[in-house]
């Protein structure tokens, strides 16, 4: 081949190699982690955080039923299905004593952990958990 030719060819490639290097660079973050998906809903999304509110609801003796009521489903607002499941995942299972409705254990008590699905279903009436169930049939 002409090596006149060549040289435009190298220069084009290498062009493109360094283009392609600085669009993996910029998906990054100052971590030098990758990331997707930049400014988007999802991203604005805690299910941890959400996982969290509603632990502190419910944990709490001195909450009056209607205050965890608005508390679970003030949180809930626009948690779409899929964003459900990760609220249950980061919620996992914690301590909940099902003789006192909260996290107290007697000295007598075995602590036992339970899902989001179990809380739910002691902390709320049963019209407001088939409620609930309604809007997150897959995980309730």
């Amino acid at each position: 081949m002409d090596s006149s030719k060549l040289l435009p060819i190298s220069i084009s490639v290498a062009g493109l190699g360094i283009l392609l290097f600085a669009i993996a660079q910029a998906n990054k973050d100052k971590n030098g982690n990758a990331y997707l998906n930049q400014g988007t809903i999802e991203d604005s999304f805690n299910a941890k955080e959400i996982a969290t509110v509603l632990y502190d609801a419910m944990k709490e003796a001195n909450f009056t039923n209607t205050e965890k009521r608005k508390t679970i489903f003030a949180t809930l607002t626009g948690v779409s299905q899929a964003q459900f499941s990760w609220v249950i995942k980061a919620f996992g299972s914690r301590y909940y004593n099902m003789l006192t409705g909260n996290t107290y254990f007697a000295l007598w008590q075995t602590p036992v952990k339970h899902p989001l699905k179990v809380w739910f279903k002691e902390e709320l009436s049963d019209n407001d958990y088939k409620l609930l169930k309604s809007n997150y049939p897959k995980y309730l």
